[in-house]
């Protein structure tokens, strides 16, 4: 086989010669040729139609593979977003992974239980949150809770309005920055370096003092390592309140009943060791002694009556019924003519006839003729009381106002106080009990009303009774 040029075809040419043999001898020889560019054509041709089946299979491949990658990936793009779903708390429903593959199916099985039980558990999370929540909103002691590092961790709504504290504002804050009290931060500070509760009483706030009973504990995580402290704050103000009003109303009772039996003893003393032989001497002393004893009346009188209020304001129902306000106070006025008549002063009337009250007339009677009787005690003689009652806006006022020494501004606040006096020794030479007043501001509150009192001293006092319009 050989190739060149042909000179007769003028193209390359491809030779082929073949012997005939016969009987072992030459006996010629077959010559072919075929044109280079033939072949090269058959070679074109064969080479596009592999090339062309070639293409088909890749495409088919690719065809093939992408088909199984798509149902391959499908269900974990399904997964992808049902997992993204998941962490933004907007999972609904269970994933429904439609898939040949055993192992996808048992992933899909396995992010379903994983999202179950997820969502079973922030549903017990939240639920225990919003109970502890609700319990210290309603709780009426202050809690406060401190890190290790004495951050702020929580603080509840009685513990903002006792440290007068915004709760939304504090969390994560230091608590040097939160609590002023200096106090309060020494205990804080005691319970965190401590292994046992401990408990204090604290005083804060500067104009209106708040008393509080502070109990502290260590907080510690499952493995009993202290993680911060919890402050309990109980507000004891009212307690410590009525404490001292308690004390001061024994010590003054027990004074106020002393003063009277000291006198009468000494008297009864004097009697005995020969006074009695005296009779002018002696009469005057029983005198003074019968004042003394009829003192002693008017203050258990008042106590009882005072007794007798409470008990009644703290019943749900009270005898009321509906009053003229002219017939009570001229009632009053009526029983306090005498007194007045003795100094020479004149009570003045000024109440129109249709005012009417829903009020208990004994009551409201009494605390009338208590204003009225200290007005008298306290107005030079010839002078004028003046009684007189009104409708303004939703209440009936009833006051009294007389001319007389005034009261200083600074005993207003305590006025009405069990036993307070401005001026003891003028109180009792007048034969005060020091429990009028008391008993008119008890009287106006079992009518769901107060009392008020104006008075500038050397000109004048007015008091003033304030009951609800029913």
């Amino acid at each position: 086989m050989a190739l060149r040029f042909s000179n007769t075809l003028e193209e390359q040419m491809m030779y082929l010669a073949v012997p005939i043999i016969r009987d072992e001898k030459l006996s010629g020889v077959v010559r072919t040729s075929i044109p280079i560019t033939f072949i090269e054509r058959a070679l074109r041709s064969i080479e596009f139609k592999i090339g062309g089946v070639g293409l088909a299979v890749a495409l088919m491949a690719a065809g093939i593979s992408l088909m199984v990658s798509r149902r391959i990936s499908r269900p974990l793009e399904q997964m992808k977003q049902s997992a993204e779903t998941i962490s933004r708390g907007e999972w609904k429903e269970p994933l429904t992974v439609d898939s040949d593959s055993v192992e996808i199916s048992a992933l899909s099985n396995a992010l379903n239980q994983m999202a179950l039980q997820l969502e079973d558990r922030i549903e017990t999370i939240t639920s225990q949150h919003n109970e502890s929540e609700a319990v210290l909103s309603s709780m009426v002691e202050g809690v406060l809770a401190v890190d290790a590092e004495e951050k702020v961790i929580r603080l509840n709504k009685a513990a903002g309005k006792l440290l007068d504290i915004e709760p939304d504002h504090v969390e994560g804050r230091p608590i040097e920055e939160v609590v002023r009290n200096s106090h309060l931060r020494e205990f804080i500070e005691r319970t965190l370096s401590g292994i046992e509760n401990v408990e204090t009483d604290l005083t804060i706030g500067n104009q209106n003092e708040i008393f509080l009973q502070a109990h502290g504990a260590v907080l510690k995580d499952i493995l009993d390592k202290s993680i911060g402290a919890v402050i309990v704050l109980n507000d004891v103000t009212r307690l410590r309140r009525l404490e001292t009003v308690r004390r001061d109303f024994v010590a003054n009772v027990s004074h106020e009943l002393k003063t009277p039996i000291t006198l009468i003893k000494g008297f009864v003393e004097t009697l005995q060791q020969g006074a009695l032989e005296n009779r002018e001497e002696a009469e005057r002393f029983l005198n003074i002694m019968s004042k003394q004893v009829e003192r002693l009346n008017a203050i258990i009188e008042d106590l009882l009556s005072l007794s007798r209020l409470e008990q009644d304001s703290g019943k749900s129902e009270m005898a009321m019924e509906k009053t003229k306000v002219t017939q009570v106070l001229e009632s009053a006025i009526r029983d306090c003519e005498r007194k007045a008549q003795e100094k020479n002063t004149s009570i003045q009337l000024d109440c129109p006839n249709e005012l009417e009250v829903y009020a208990n007339s004994p009551l409201l009677n009494q605390a009338v003729l208590n204003l009225v009787d200290n007005a008298l005690k306290y107005s030079e003689p010839g002078g004028e009381i003046k009684v007189e009652a009104s409708e303004i806006e939703t209440e009936i006022v009833i006051a009294v106002q007389d001319w007389g020494c005034g009261i200083d501004s600074a005993h207003l606040p305590r006025l009405f106080e069990r036993f307070y006096r401005v001026d003891q020794a003028r109180s009792r030479q007048l034969g005060g009990t020091g429990l009028g007043l008391a008993i008119v501001k008890h009287i106006a509150q079992a009518h769901k009303g107060s009392v008020s009192v104006n008075s500038t001293l050397g000109k004048g006092s007015r008091f003033s009774i304030h009951l609800p319009i029913i």
